[in-house]
């Protein structure tokens, strides 16, 4: 069988080439990202639908046929029958 040194078994150098390439993805990805942000920052505001934006929502309207009272705690619930 062949003997493998250590020195011809590696693919690759490691150390700096390596890390050029991590720093210019990560300096490509930010180029990307502020792109991203002006890009959007120029963009006008849409009203989608005809709907009017605005800073208040109004409150969900209240059922006609809902009960609204207080239980406590060993009463039963309005509009639950006590039978067994």
């Amino acid at each position: 069988m062949a003997e493998l040194r250590t020195d011809k078994a590696r693919q690759g150098r490691t150390g700096r080439p390596v890390l050029y390439i991590l720093i210019a993805g990560l300096a490509l990805c930010l180029v990307v990202f502020i792109g991203l942000q002006l890009y959007n920052s120029t963009l006008p505001d849409q009203n989608i639908g005809g709907v009017e934006a605005s800073g208040t929502t109004a409150a969900p309207a209240t059922p006609a046929n809902s009960q609204t009272g207080t239980v406590t705690p060993g009463t039963p619930a309005p509009g639950t029958s006590t039978a067994n």
